[in-house]
C-alpha cells in the first residue's frame, strides 16, 4: 500500500506504508491513515521526527560499524543489496514539514 503526504507548501510525497507508519510514529502520531497535522502541530511533529531520526542514526552507525568489522574478520566483501536508511528516506518529509511550518500550512496524508 502507498501513503501520500500532501501540503500546499510543497509537492506530494509517496511512501510505502511500512516506511510511512514508522515516520508517523516518530512524529508522535498514531497509525491512522488518512489523517493530517494542523498548522499549529507541524513544528512539534517536525521536532519529534528530527529527534527520532537522530537517535536512529546513532544506532544505525553502531550496527554498520559492527557489521563491517564482522565482515572484515570473515574476509567477506559487501555483496548484498544496498540498504537505504530511514534517515535518507525521511529527508523529503522533513523538508516538507519545514516548508509547511514556514508557510503556515497543514500537512495531510492518505
Amino acid at each position: 500500500m502507498i501513503v501520500t503526504f500532501k501540503s500546499k507548501a510543497s509537492g506530494d510525497l509517496i511512501y510505502f506504508k511500512d516506511v510511512a507508519l514508522k515516520l508517523l510514529k516518530l512524529m508522535g502520531r498514531d497509525e491512522k491513515i488518512p489523517s493530517a497535522l494542523f498548522t499549529e502541530d507541524v513544528a512539534t511533529a517536525l521536532a519529534q521526527l528530527q529527534q527520532g531520526l537522530n537517535a536512529i542514526a546513532e544506532t544505525e552507525q553502531e550496527k554498520a560499524a559492527q557489521t563491517e568489522a564482522e565482515q572484515a574478520n570473515k574476509g567477506q566483501s559487501d555483496t548484498g543489496k544496498a540498504y537505504i536508511s530511514l534517515n535518507v528516506r525521511a529527508m523529503p518529509l522533513v523538508e516538507m514539514l519545514q516548508k509547511a511550518q514556514k508557510k503556515q500550512t497543514p500537512v495531510q496524508w492518505e
